[in-house]
């Protein structure tokens, strides 16, 4: 058995409940000049989708099969992953902790809201760095597994060489697709902060020898160390862990920070008007924290002509981030704004 069919045959769970589907987006292509489309994660049936469920569904297929009874994930209050933990966890069965950092907000909003609508209990502790959050986290997996829980720990993000496998599955899922409608894969352009999305989809290009280019717009810094050597172990890892002999480098890691502005969650040029002309131009809704970010890179680049299309903008979810009051007040300055620049 090869290394593909190995991949097709891993033990995952169908949380999604659907195939998300990739759309073309004609009017956004029309306004850019370059042909986009859109993969659909920001869609699907449990805990308001994203990028991080598939991630779940390898992940997590592992952890109920080493018999794990309760979920430690890490993040922010803001977190895509910890709320698809969440969601993950109800939809399962399982028990689910979530350590975030910063303080409790006085009102709970967006992401926060929902994880505690998905059940799961909520430990904050304070503004700390990534580092020292992963520490937070490991004493509460340490102080339940001492009072007798089965826990499964979830790293930042929940990025791992085995989470990374399910943005190799993404890959082949998209090249399918693309297929179908005669097209190839130019380039994918996405949002990135832990690396299992971007680590698997570029296991995914190798391993069906693509040249297509996976650009991974960078979200949150100082995640890691060492941000590309990271990401190209969890690539390296994912591919030990299906067999594949593949030769992957830190050459094969297209990561850029230009795009980051002030840092996770704060400003970036371009960020509102890239979620403006998204939502103008096809209804498609993107936020500040994550996925508008790649889109306003997106919008950049194409502009400066270094993108090899057909591109595909894959849309990782996390549009939640639009209701919190902090984000909702600059989006609806913008949009009145735009709304008085004659057309």
């Amino acid at each position: 058995m090869n290394a593909l069919d190995t991949l097709a045959k891993l033990p995952k769970l169908n949380l999604r409940g659907f195939t998300s589907p990739v759309q073309y987006l004609e009017r956004f292509s029309a306004k850019l000049g370059v042909e986009v489309w859109c993969k659909r994660d920001d869609i699907g049936t449990v805990g308001l989708a994203g990028n991080k469920v598939r991630k779940l569904e390898v992940e997590l297929a592992h952890a109920i099969a080493q018999g794990a009874k309760h979920l430690v994930a890490e993040g922010s209050r803001l977190s895509n992953a910890t709320r698809a933990v969440a969601a993950a966890a109800a939809a399962t069965g399982l028990r689910c902790t979530l350590v975030l950092c910063h303080n409790e907000p006085r009102e709970p909003v967006g992401n926060l809201l929902l994880d505690g609508l998905f059940g799961a209990d909520l430990r904050f502790v304070g503004d700390v760095t990534w580092p020292e959050l992963a520490q937070h986290a490991l004493a509460v997996a340490t102080e339940l597994e001492n009072s007798g829980e089965s826990v499964y720990r979830l790293p930042i993000g929940c990025a791992s060489e085995r989470s990374s496998l399910g943005f190799a599955i993404a890959y082949s899922e998209l090249r399918a697709q693309m297929a179908e409608h005669g097209r190839e894969i130019g380039t994918i352009v996405h949002a990135s902060s832990s690396g299992g999305t971007h680590s698997g989809l570029v296991l995914g290009n190798v391993l069906h020898g693509s040249k297509s280019a996976v650009r991974g717009i960078v979200v949150a810094a100082d995640v890691y160390e060492d941000v590309p050597g990271q990401y190209l172990a969890y690539a390296q890892g994912g591919a030990r862990l299906i067999g594949a002999e593949v030769e992957l480098t830190r050459s094969d890691i297209n990561l850029t920070e230009d795009y980051l502005g002030d840092g996770y969650g704060l400003p970036a040029p371009g960020v509102m008007e890239a979620i403006d002309l998204l939502a103008t131009t096809e209804g498609i809704l993107v936020d500040p924290v994550y996925s508008a970010k790649a889109v306003a890179a997106l919008i950049d680049l194409a502009a400066k002509k270094e993108l090899k299309g057909p591109v595909v903008f894959w849309h990782t979810g996390g549009y939640q981030a639009l209701f919190d009051p902090h984000y909702s007040r600059k989006v609806w300055s913008e949009i009145k704004r735009l709304s008085a620049v004659p057309l």
